[in-house]
């Protein structure tokens, strides 16, 4: 399993959500690797599929059933 936090760079959200996901990693003592992603560009944005900061994935899919669907740094 691989767990991915998109986040624009300075978004205080960002920062909090991955450090809940580190925390519920380390509580329920999985094996996985947690990834942070800065998206910094919109290029970058566009390239990943971004949705918005913060973004979470488990293997490449988005936690959120109701993600926005336009890409973009938001």
């Amino acid at each position: 399993m691989k767990i991915e936090v998109f986040i624009i760079p300075g978004c205080g959200d960002g920062l909090c959500t991955a450090q809940m996901v580190a925390n519920v990693v380390q509580e329920m003592a999985l094996a996985v690797e947690v990834e942070t992603i800065p998206v910094a560009t919109p290029e970058d944005a566009t390239r990943i599929g971004f949705l918005g900061s913060p973004s979470v994935r488990v293997d490449g899919m988005d936690v959120d059933p109701q993600a926005p669907t336009q890409v973009g740094l938001t």
